[in-house]
């Protein structure tokens, strides 16, 4: 009897190891853990799986992503650009170098992380350059006008507030904005989304699809220049401790 126990318990073993030593390591699933709030529970994970894969990319891409310390993250991701050029994670790693670089105020270093993403991985999901929605429409003014509206003195137009864009502006086309988050699930955008416009902010949401990837985007704001959106940026930093980015339209 106790044999026939130990032979099961031997095989069970067997077929444990076998399940852990086969295949990869299902990162997404934790990624999207990690984007629903689960971090400690993908922490917990993280000590066997960076010892059962060892120097396995998506691995060492999700350790970058549990990384509080942005500079210690940032060696992270490099190492994986630096590494495994061709794996599935080395765009993610790089695209993830760029929020870092804008985050800190090193744009030079930020622009030259986007500039080798577009380079070196055309066609991720985070190169594309048809990034930013189409414009919304701008309302259509009435033809017939009050009979005193021609006497009236011309009101002055008022600037669009910096940290409050609420729309389209009409004289100026819009060239900037904010993306606040991308997520690999809609229900994930579509929370961040809602949590700008309680707050009074415009905001949209972009699909992309790239490799079968899809990427969501939610992007807040509209502004005349850089420096307007790179002030927002910080605000947005420190009011929802989100690294914002800065997008050209």
């Amino acid at each position: 009897m106790s044999s026939r126990i130990a032979i099961l318990i031997l095989l069970g073993m067997t077929g444990l190891y076998a399940q852990s030593s086969t295949g990869e390591p299902d990162i997404r699933r934790r990624l999207e853990m990690v984007e629903r709030g689960q971090g400690e529970a993908v922490k917990a994970e993280l000590s066997q799986l960076m010892t059962t894969y060892q120097n396995n990319p998506g691995v060492m891409y999700l350790q970058g992503v549990l990384t509080t310390d942005g500079t210690e993250a940032a060696k992270i991701y490099q190492s994986v650009v630096d590494n495994f050029p061709k794996s599935e994670w080395a765009d993610d790693a790089l695209y993830r170098l760029y929020q870092y670089y804008t985050s800190v105020g090193l744009f030079k270093t930020a622009e030259q992380k986007m500039a080798q993403l577009k380079l070196e991985y055309p066609f991720s999901a985070y190169a594309s350059e048809e990034e930013a929605p189409p414009a919304p429409a701008k309302p259509q003014t009435t033809q017939q006008q009050p009979p005193q509206a021609e006497q009236a003195p011309a009101e002055p137009v008022q600037q669009p507030a910096v940290l409050a864009p609420k729309g389209p502006v009409e004289k100026y086309p819009t060239v900037y904005t904010i993306q606040v988050g991308a997520f690999s699930t809609m229900a994930n955008a579509e929370e961040l989304k809602k949590r700008f416009e309680k707050e009074g902010y415009s905001s949209n949401i972009f699909t992309m699809t790239r490799d079968g990837k899809k990427l969501h985007k939610v992007w807040v704001g509209e502004f005349q220049n850089i420096d307007e959106a790179r002030r927002f940026a910080g605000e947005v930093k420190k009011k929802f401790g989100l690294d914002a980015i800065v997008y050209s339209r």
